[in-house]
C-alpha cells in the first residue's frame, strides 16, 4: 500500500507523543511523591513541575538545571537538590549549551 503525502505528515506529527510515551515506560522511579517533605512539594507546585515532559525537547537531562546519573536519575539545583528523572520537566527549564 503507498504511503500519501497526507499519512506521512499526520505520522510525523505523532511520532513525538510515541517518543514522550515510550521514554515514560521506560523512566526511572526516582523517588516516592508521597514521602517528599512538604518544602520538596511546594517547590514542585510552584515551578510546575512534572515527572514526565510532554515536549520531547524539554526534558531534565537537557536542562541547566539538573546533574544526573547513568541510573536515569538525578538532581535538580531549583529542588535544592531534590531527586527527579531525566524525563522530569518543570516551568523553569533552561536548556544546556
Amino acid at each position: 500500500m503507498p504511503v500519501s503525502r497526507r499519512n506521512l505528515l499526520g505520522l510525523i506529527a505523532v511520532a513525538p507523543i510515541g517518543i514522550v510515551a515510550a521514554r515514560a515506560q521506560g523512566a526511572p522511579a526516582c523517588y516516592d511523591p508521597t514521602v517528599l517533605p512538604a518544602s520538596q512539594a511546594s517547590m514542585r507546585k510552584t515551578l510546575g513541575f512534572k515527572d514526565i515532559s510532554s515536549d520531547p525537547s524539554k526534558h531534565c537531562s537537557l536542562c541547566v538545571f539538573f546533574t544526573g546519573s547513568k541510573s536515569g536519575c538525578g538532581t535538580c539545583v531549583l529542588l535544592s537538590g531534590g531527586p527527579v528523572s531525566v524525563t522530569s520537566v518543570c516551568n523553569s527549564f533552561g536548556r544546556k549549551v
